[in-house]
């Protein structure tokens, strides 16, 4: 039918034809393709209908698709459950580290916060005397004032420090300085500035001239500058262990504090200095508080003492015997006073809050 109408709209034109212009001829050739178009695709349809009025597709291949359909479609499902279970784990786990890194953010602000208000005293400088002891007790002052101030960082550590070098060893680091800026030598860390400073100014042989003056050390005097001086040369010795340690102190006493140290089953330094600290102080007393006693009791301040009148008199150079057990008797009942050795307060060596500090110093030397 469409053919004809084509065939007769032609034949109409076919004597009043005008002479073709560019744009008639697009028209007809877009009204041509369209018609191919139209046609091919009513053959489609034809051929479609044609297979459909020879049967009906069989139930069976029907019910088979639809299984296979929805299997696709229940695995589909599955599968986008599970991803979206795996998601939502992961957003737990997300707000978890990040709740994590904002308590540990807080923490370390409210740490720094709580360090700045804390007045921390300025450590003493370093003037470069070869002296071991000195320079370790700089080194050590200075970590303790970075942890006051919560300093974590390498470099600053290097900077703050340098500030408090004077004399020698301002001259030594103005000369490390200048090698640094000429790519000649590099100190990026604390590690190296000690490495660096203690190869300028630790003495030579500390350890080994240490180790002798302990060897030589003996309890001549009193025991706290027994004790001050064997502590002073513990602390240059840095792979001695515990057990030398405590028979060297014990070794180098006089034979009745070694005798009662041993009665007593001491089994490590620091209690060892703390009872020979009490042991000094309750056989040495206080000479001129025992005297002034006795002086009271002369004066009628106590019981009368009985005298011997067979007993030389004064300045015969001799005490009478009971005076001289009556001496003994206060001497006994008089309280020394109370002197620790590691910090000069007045308080015992075994309760001194700096005794933990020095156990601690010698498990990190071991």
């Amino acid at each position: 039918m469409s053919g004809s109408n084509v065939e007769e709209t032609s034949e109409q034109t076919r004597g009043r034809e005008t002479e073709p212009t560019a744009r008639g001829k697009g028209r007809k050739d877009k009204s041509h393709d369209t018609l191919a178009n139209m046609e091919a695709r009513l053959a489609k349809v034809g051929l479609a209908m044609a297979d459909t009025r020879e049967g009906p597709v069989p139930h069976e291949e029907f019910m088979s698709f639809q299984g296979k359909v929805m299997s696709m479609f229940a695995s589909v499902e599955s599968r986008m459950e599970a991803l979206a279970t795996r998601m939502e784990a992961r957003d737990q786990e997300i707000l978890q580290e990040l709740a994590i890194y904002k308590a540990a953010v807080s923490a370390q602000v409210m740490a720094t916060q709580e360090a700045s208000r804390v007045e921390v005293p300025k450590p003493q400088g370093f003037s470069g005397k070869r002296d071991a002891k000195e320079l370790d007790n700089f080194l050590w002052h200075m970590e303790r004032y970075f942890e006051a101030i919560a300093l974590t960082d390498e470099a600053a550590k290097v900077r703050t420090a340098t500030l408090y070098l004077t004399d020698t060893t301002t001259l030594w680091w103005r000369r490390r300085f200048a090698d640094m800026e000429k790519d000649i030598f590099t100190i990026e860390t604390w590690e190296d500035f000690k490495r660096e400073i203690k190869r300028q100014f630790y003495p030579e042989d500390v350890a080994y001239l240490a180790r002798k003056n302990m060897r030589r050390l003996k309890h001549t005097g009193s025991i706290r500058n027994y004790v001050k001086e064997f502590s002073s040369l513990m602390l240059e010795i840095p792979n001695m262990t515990e057990e030398e340690l405590l028979f060297n102190f014990i070794d180098n006493l006089q034979g009745w504090a070694e005798q009662e140290l041993r009665r007593r089953g001491v089994q490590d330094l620091a209690t060892a200095m703390a009872v020979v600290e009490s042991l000094t102080d309750y056989r040495r007393g206080d000479s001129s508080k025992i005297e002034s006693l006795e002086d009271s009791h002369a004066m009628g301040g106590g019981d009368e003492v009985p005298r011997d009148h067979n007993a030389p008199k004064n300045g015969s150079g001799k005490t009478p015997n009971v005076r001289e057990g009556k001496s003994k008797a206060e001497r006994k009942e008089f309280m020394p006073k109370i002197k620790c050795f590691l910090c000069d307060g007045p308080h015992w060596a075994r309760d001194c809050p700096k005794r933990k500090a020095l156990s601690a110093m010698i498990e990190e030397r071991e």
